[in-house]
């Protein structure tokens, strides 16, 4: 005989409580529904009661951020968690995604969406809304660029700048040193500094790296 599914319902509307209810129900006959109010009570319904699944709104008494996931899962290692909140969703789904929840669903959704959550999350699969990976796809692309936009740029002072600048126009080094009143000794180190930096051993060198990384400085000569 199989076993019942035992999913844990936390919030503290009573409301919420009664249409989750009803509708899970609906959804799984054979299931036992346990409610908390507040997360230390979460806590120890889940110390007592094993759970296959738990709905989660995280704004609720003693809650209200990504570590309650963290002690759940210290307390059950293999329990799903479906977040379902008020709270809005652009600014916190990724958040408890990436602090491990199995899904984020918003209390705005209809009982369709909310049932297909909850089976998608029971399956062990995330469940996820169509904003909510427009939101991570985003994200991605955001520290992603195409290899003919990308631009390593190395990190140079100012006065390395100047050199460069001066380095690319021809300048020798005791003319560089003339011209911007510093001891020669002082540009050769910046040079010699330079080139260790872009990883090269000659001026023709130096322009070729410039160009593709720093095209700024050779605008200047």
């Amino acid at each position: 005989m199989n076993q019942p599914i035992r999913i844990a319902l936390i919030d503290d509307h009573e409301l919420i409580l009664w249409a989750l209810s009803t509708m899970i129900k609906q959804e799984i006959p054979d299931v036992e529904l346990y409610e908390a109010r507040s997360f230390d009570k979460a806590l120890a319904l889940l110390e007592r009661s094993p759970m296959d699944l738990i709905v989660l709104d995280v704004d609720i008494p003693g809650g209200n951020n990504t570590k309650m996931i963290t002690e759940l899962r210290h307390i059950s290692p293999q329990v799903r968690i479906l977040v379902h909140t008020a709270m809005n969703e652009e600014d916190y789904s990724i958040q408890y995604l990436s602090a491990g929840a199995n899904g984020f669903l918003s209390k705005s959704e209809p009982n369709s969406v909310i049932a297909k959550a909850v089976r998608t999350v029971l399956k062990g699969e995330r469940y996820m809304s169509e904003k909510t990976q427009s939101l991570i796809a985003n994200n991605y692309l955001k520290t992603v660029t195409s290899p003919e936009k990308q631009k390593v740029r190395t990190a140079i002072t100012p006065r390395e700048a100047q050199i460069i600048t001066l380095l690319l126009s021809g300048k020798w080094t005791k003319e560089i040193a003339a011209q911007l009143d510093i001891k020669w000794s002082t540009v050769s180190t910046h040079k010699l500094s330079i080139f260790e930096k872009f990883g090269v051993t000659s001026i023709i060198q130096l322009y070729k790296k410039i160009e593709k990384e720093r095209p700024e400085l050779i605008s200047k000569i």
